[in-house]
């Protein structure tokens, strides 16, 4: 890992970067209405994340939730708070991002792909390096993590950034991969085989080496979301990360797998281990982001070897399967937008529906009647998890869930507008899939045809009455907080 050694070799001191604490202080401060601190008792065995998606479901935005007396799995109160829904509203997001409701998906793709190599800081400087444990002194059983849904077989780790590093370009990679804390120092790995992470373990294998590892937890919503972006391999993460946030993301090196291998300073938790060649062990079910338990599988085990973390952290999981997967939607976003606009410049927007982790609605400016088939097939070369692809025109909300199926059911003939392909790409989690990596991907074609062509024309009211109209003139005002 040549590459890395000689950027440790140059550590450079560097002002405190963007973190979780400065987020949800400027977060709180705009909009105090979504932070609240749960101050009573919860149980980390499904309770929490089932007031985390009660709140998603009946409620108008999810606020971020903090909880301040979560009881642990192993019977104690945990000694810091516990954060769950914060990537559950778009708005949110958004926010982190500097962007809005409708782009966001798009500018944090256009981001990424402005990469900002990172800078590497000192030990002291790193204020995940505030608490250092090593040895017998660690039992990961004591962290936080919860349960989250009914066939779980323990606590997961579901927000963590599963890291590893390419041994022939020294290249990292990091990913949101689930893990299941099995014992004090025993973490098995949900590492996909088609995954950059586990082609790394594959190598290292075959050098007959283990795998250093880490899993990196609580940072800067926007350094999530960017380094949670798929890209080439071998290609960096952290340079994907800092253009998400417009500055170089700050490194350090870690205690026990040398100081090339490099982690976020500004995170609230590293936990470092190696990945003994050649061990594989059982892991799962889970409920997985699909909707569906995840089926056990052997994976990947990491022995911990240092647990190291700021003085007052916060610990963050992410309840998969409802809204809070927001990163992954956004992710996949930015990819298809940028897929289809080589393509079709007249693409306006793109959104993934949370109910539908599958579905992709692409708005379009249409001039020609071949061109929603050109933006459906652009999205099946993707090796995006994308199943069910529909185009609309540009008058349709693709935000709003009734102006979509509206237009599904006016603006489509399924014997001339539907494409069906199979064996095409598909991801293992997907229930319908072969269990080889493929299954069948559709798009519906909703738009109008092209002019000259003469369609019926939409009902509307005049946008002058539109405007003037403010609902609050005729209608008790209702506050933000009001049930759906």
């Amino acid at each position: 890992m040549a590459k890395q050694k000689q950027i440790v070799e140059d550590l450079t001191p560097s002002s405190a970067g963007k973190d979780l604490h400065s987020f949800l202080e400027a977060y709180e401060k705009a909009h105090p209405d979504l932070v609240v601190h749960v101050e009573r008792e919860v149980s980390a065995k499904w309770e929490a994340s089932a007031i985390a998606i009660k709140a998603q479901k009946e409620l108008r935005e999810a606020p971020v939730l903090v909880f301040h007396r979560l009881r642990m799995n192993s019977g104690s109160l945990s000694p810091f708070p516990v954060i769950l829904n914060l990537f559950a509203s778009r708005l949110r997001c958004a926010f982190a991002a500097g962007s809005s409701f409708e782009q966001v998906g798009r500018d944090l793709y256009e981001r990424r792909a402005k990469r900002i190599p990172p800078v590497v800081v000192r030990r002291e400087e790193a204020p995940v390096k505030e608490i250092v444990q090593t040895g017998d002194s660690i039992d990961v059983r004591e962290l936080p993590a919860i349960v989250h849904a009914a066939w779980d077989p323990g606590a997961y780790l579901s927000a963590g950034f599963f890291t590893t590093y390419d041994p022939d370009s020294g290249v990292d990679n990091c990913a949101l991969q689930r893990g299941w804390i099995y014992g004090a120092r025993e973490i098995r790995v949900f590492a996909n085989k088609a995954s950059h992470n586990r082609w790394n373990i594959r190598k290292w294998e075959e050098r007959g080496e283990d795998t250093r590892v880490a899993y990196w937890l609580g940072h800067h919503p926007a350094v999530s979301m960017g380094a949670e972006a798929r890209i080439s391999y071998p290609e960096s993460h952290w340079a994907a990360a800092g253009g998400c946030i417009g500055e170089p993301l700050r490194l350090v090196p870690s205690e026990t797998l040398g100081d090339d291998f490099l982690v976020p300073a500004d995170a609230e938790f590293v936990i470092e281990g190696r990945v003994p060649r050649g061990d594989l062990r059982p892991e799962g079910p889970f409920g997985e982001y699909t909707g569906y338990f995840g089926a056990q599988r052997l994976n990947p085990v990491m022995n911990v070897t240092c647990v190291t973390r700021r003085k007052n952290p916060y610990w963050v999981s992410i309840v998969t399967g409802y809204a809070d997967d927001q990163i992954g939607a956004l992710r996949r976003e930015g990819s298809v937008y940028h897929a289809v606009q080589q393509v079709l410049p007249g693409i306006q927007c793109v959104y993934r529906p949370k109910a539908a982790p599958h579905h992709m609605y692409i708005q379009i400016r249409k001039t020609h009647d071949s061109q929603p088939r050109a933006a459906i097939m652009a999205v099946f070369a993707l090796s995006e998890g994308v199943k069910h692809v529909f185009v609309f025109d540009e008058d349709v909300n693709i935000f709003d869930p009734d102006e979509v199926l509206w237009a599904i059911d006016t603006r489509s003939d399924w014997a001339k507008d539907l494409i069906v392909v199979p064996n095409l790409y598909a991801p293992s989690l997907d229930p319908t899939t072969s269990g080889m990596g493929l299954g069948t991907r559709a798009g519906v074609d909703c738009t109008k045809p092209a002019a000259p062509a003469v369609y019926e024309q939409r009902s509307f009211i005049p946008d002058e009455v539109m405007k003037r109209i403010k609902l609050e003139d005729y209608l008790p005002q209702s506050g933000e907080s009001r049930r759906r």
